[in-house]
C-alpha cells in the first residue's frame, strides 16, 4: 500500500510541477509577445520618423529646384519683354517717320 501511496504522491507532485512549468511557459510567452510588440511598434515609429525626415529633404530640394527654375523663367520673360519693347519702339519710330513723310 505504501508503494501505491508513494506513486500517487509522485504523480501529484509531477502534475503540480507540470502545471507550474505550464504557467511559467505561459508567462514567458506573454512576456516575449509583449516585448516583440514593443520592438515592432518602436521600429515602426523609427521608420515613420525616418520617412518623414527623408520626405522633408525631398520637398526642400524640389522647392529649391522650383525656385531656380522660376528665376530662369523670370529672367527669360524679362529678356523677352525688353526685346518686344525694343521692337515696338522701332516700329513706333518707323511709323512716325512714315507719318511725317506723308504729312510733309
Amino acid at each position: 500500500m505504501a508503494n501505491i501511496s508513494d506513486a500517487i504522491s509522485s504523480i501529484r507532485q509531477a502534475e503540480s510541477e507540470a502545471e507550474s512549468m505550464i504557467d511559467e511557459a505561459n508567462t514567458k510567452s506573454t512576456q516575449m509577445i509583449q516585448e516583440a510588440r514593443f520592438k515592432v511598434d518602436s521600429d515602426i515609429e523609427a521608420a515613420i520618423a525616418e520617412a518623414n525626415d527623408e520626405a522633408k529633404h525631398i520637398i526642400l530640394a524640389k522647392e529649391e529646384e522650383a525656385g531656380k527654375e522660376a528665376v530662369v523663367i523670370t529672367n527669360q520673360s524679362d529678356a523677352d519683354i525688353k526685346q518686344s519693347l525694343a521692337g515696338s519702339e522701332q516700329n513706333v519710330e518707323s511709323a512716325a517717320d512714315v507719318i511725317i513723310e506723308t504729312v510733309l
